[in-house]
């Protein structure tokens, strides 16, 4: 699921307008197509489209009993777009003029080192949501997700055509920048969970850094946060049963058009025309994180995105011979699962898999390497439910 980034064989297309790589948007549309195959009957109709936005391909589908409600249903699905829109001018790290660019210029502009004469930045209400879901990750997990990873990311290049394996001095120069517990979030009244956009400038909330030179970047969290907007959106306005997929954060809702008739299929991490496993869900959020989604190699090496914030590395090898590959977090929103489906890759296997054990509502499944044979281990709750496709590397 999402995108993977390679040096080589790259084929370039255009999509309203912006150039993508072809690869980077074929697993996306893959897992859809395979992903409601067993719904499609006489008695169902389909309201589809798809936008290249949040650097990606994002795809809503609302299921219908007949087309005569198709003209409503493509109205509802163009609202959402719009206000996904607005949430990429908000959150995006590759857009100069998004508020995240803004706070991160005005931070490294005016802070002063000293947390008590921080410079304090005013946010939108989106933002702050975010944001403070990402702090509360952040805790749940001691710091294996960390929206200030920004200033080391950069070093990588990833999102970028400038891929490279940083020094190992430039990467520990910047690590003293990375720690969510130098961030500062304050609100000067009651904010609503979602606000409306003539509310966007009216500063309600703050954001300040602790440390000069730090900076913060929402790509593990944000599309989670929109896949629940376009969820809350689409209900609404009385739609009950469809799909959101905004790369591959999948967050849906079933009726009995489409009950028990879904499956969510996990990518095979080293074969891209493979599926390693499936599972049924009818309601709920699926986010997967895997070193095959972007990544590069040098002198035969992969270096993927997924970085340990402690170390400024790429997260999953570990000391006892076992390789990370991929992990799938099930939830019943979209900003819990795209949320904490990076951090318990960091965490490794066993300290990982315990904390989807430890929390409520959360089941995961995490695919490894080990003596170069594909094994997996998942949650009590998700165990039960999943069915394995295929193994072999």
């Amino acid at each position: 699921m999402r995108s993977a980034t390679t040096r080589k064989g790259r084929i370039r297309f255009r999509m309203n307008g912006k150039k993508f790589r072809m690869n980077k948007l074929a697993g996306c549309f893959c897992l859809l197509a395979i992903l409601l195959c067993a719904c499609a009957s006489p008695a169902l109709h389909t309201v589809e489209r798809t936008r290249v936005m949040m650097d990606t391909a994002v795809t809503i589908k609302v299921f219908l009993p007949d087309s005569t409600g198709e003209p409503q249903a493509a109205t509802a699905i163009a609202a959402v777009f719009a206000e996904l829109e607005r949430l990429d001018s908000l959150m995006s790290s590759y857009r100069a003029d998004s508020e995240v660019a803004a706070i991160n210029r005005a931070a490294g502009a005016n802070n002063t080192g000293n947390a008590s004469q921080a410079n304090e930045i005013g946010i939108s209400t989106d933002v702050d949501s975010v944001i403070r879901a990402a702090q509360y990750v952040s805790a749940c997990t001691e710091g294996a997700f960390d929206i200030t990873i920004a200033p080391v990311l950069r070093l990588w290049g990833f999102g970028t055509d400038s891929l490279a394996v940083p020094s190992r001095n430039a990467i520990t120069s910047r690590l003293p920048l990375v720690n969510f517990r130098h961030l500062r979030l304050r609100r000067k009244s009651a904010v609503p969970s979602h606000a409306s956009p003539d509310s966007l400038n009216q500063n309600l909330a703050t954001i300040s850094f602790e440390q000069p030179g730090m900076a913060i970047d929402l790509g593990g969290i944000a599309k989670g946060y929109a896949a629940d907007v376009a969820a809350r959106m689409l209900a609404q306005r009385g739609y009950d049963d469809v799909l959101i997929a905004v790369g591959g954060d999948l967050r849906m809702t079933a009726t009995a058009l489409t009950a028990g008739k879904r499956y969510i299929w996990i990518k095979h991490p080293r074969q891209p025309d493979k599926f390693f496993a499936r599972f049924r869900l009818d309601r709920g959020a699926v986010s997967t994180s895997g070193d095959y989604e972007r990544y590069f190699e040098r002198d035969g090496k992969r270096y993927h995105h997924i970085l340990d914030p402690r170390s400024g590395f790429p997260a999953g090898e570990n000391p006892d011979g076992t390789q990370i590959v991929s992990v799938t977090v099930v939830s019943h929103c979209t900003i819990l699962s795209d949320g904490f489906e990076t951090p318990i890759f960091v965490m490794g296997l066993e300290r990982g898999l315990a904390l989807a054990e430890s929390l409520p509502g959360l089941e995961a499944v995490m695919v490894y390497l080990v003596n170069g044979k594909l094994e997996w281990r998942a949650t009590r709750g998700l165990k039960e439910k999943l069915e394995i496709i295929a193994t072999e590397i």
